[in-house]
């Protein structure tokens, strides 16, 4: 009887052994998808930040500029542009590496938490130096230095988490794993692609960012980095105007020249001033460049303040607006053959301040 009964007590056992093995492979695999599904999530997390903190920048690269500008590190126009696309470029690249899961042993992360170090340190330079408000990381939202740090310090601790998980110590937890290299799930969950792929999605992540960087250089206001003091010929050198007012050569002669935003509430509080000063006999003939954001914000300039001197609108130039003011959202300039020969920042100086200027020697 015994005898009988044994081998299918036996068959069993093996089939239970076999049942308990197969549950325990599930279980491992369930644990494994779990650990590396938290570090996975926060990798494309940080990429899909980046690409989406990147479109607003090449979109409108002029505003960019601009907001890159106010850290006030980099004081050459051409270095400006050339820092503002590769910033777009580095963005790009590393938000589709990121989000492919293109990790390059570890130089992808690494390389994020670099720029993301040297980020860091320029905002709290600029907040403590320079007093910057807006650290441009994401231009369509106003986001300050305070705020953008421990961004960032988020980020790099995430890189970290990132970096420990999925590059140094993949599956350091289940040891197990390792007996059975053939079909080892640690290798198909932390590095799902084969060589193959891997390189297409780098080169494709390249690609793509060098589009975003070109596109941004296509639609960049180069005209305004022009007209250098190296050239010869002063910034407002050229504005050649012609109006219902009158014939305005900024290149040749003496003027008045207020810089204002057609939606600065503290250049229209300067218009009763600039009247008076454009009213007054001794004074040079004044036009007013305006930055108008958008259509049809000069008439309502001009129906809220009612200003008596010429105004022209440059339109929608962010990065020349910036390099006429530099500083303040105003600016009153005297010009002399196209360039500046004095500059007074966020207020009207006196007439007999501006006779001085112009009976000294220049």
């Amino acid at each position: 009887m015994k005898s009988t009964i044994f081998p299918f007590l036996s068959l069993k056992k093996g089939f239970d052994a076999l049942s308990y093995r197969k549950n325990d492979e599930r279980h491992m695999k369930k644990r494994l998808y779990q650990y590396f599904l938290s570090a996975r999530f926060v990798e494309c997390a940080i990429g899909v930040y980046f690409i989406v903190g990147a479109i607003p920048k090449f979109m409108d690269v002029d505003k960019f500029a601009v907001l890159m500008a106010a850290y006030k590190v980099i004081d050459s126009p051409e270095l400006m542009q050339a820092a503002v696309l590769f910033t777009i470029f580095l963005e790009v690249s590393l938000g589709m590496l990121f989000l492919f899961g293109v990790r390059l042993k570890g130089l992808t992360t690494i390389g994020l938490q670099v720029l993301t170090i040297v980020f860091t340190i320029l905002i709290a330079y600029a907040w403590r130096v320079n007093g910057l408000e807006d650290c441009g990381c994401f231009p369509v939202i106003k986001m300050s230095p305070p705020v953008s740090i421990v961004k960032n310090i988020l980020i790099l601790a995430g890189s970290v988490y990132i970096l420990w998980k999925l590059v140094l110590f993949p599956g350091s937890k289940f040891k197990t794993a390792e007996a059975n290299p053939e079909g080892n799930p640690i290798q198909k969950i932390s590095r799902p692609w084969n060589p193959v792929r891997l390189l297409a999605a780098f080169v494709f992540s390249i690609v793509v960012s060098l589009a975003c960087a070109g596109y941004a250089w296509s639609t960049f206001d180069t005209a305004a980095l022009g007209n250098e003091e190296s050239d010869g010929e002063g910034l407002f050198a050229q504005f050649e105007l012609f109006m219902n007012e009158g014939y305005f050569n900024l290149a040749d002669g003496t003027y008045l020249v207020p810089v204002l935003s057609s939606s600065c509430p503290e250049c229209k509080e300067k218009v009763p001033d600039l009247n008076d000063l454009f009213m007054n006999p001794e004074m040079p003939p004044m036009v007013a460049l305006c930055y108008e954001e958008n259509p049809g914000e000069l008439d309502e300039f001009r129906s809220e303040v009612n200003p008596v001197f010429p105004l022209y609108s440059i339109g929608a130039r962010p990065v020349l607006y910036f390099r006429l003011i530099e500083k303040e959202s105003f600016r009153l300039v005297l010009v002399q053959d196209g360039k500046a020969r004095a500059s007074w920042d966020g207020y009207v100086p006196d007439v007999e301040l501006i006779l001085d200027y112009l009976v000294a020697p220049y």
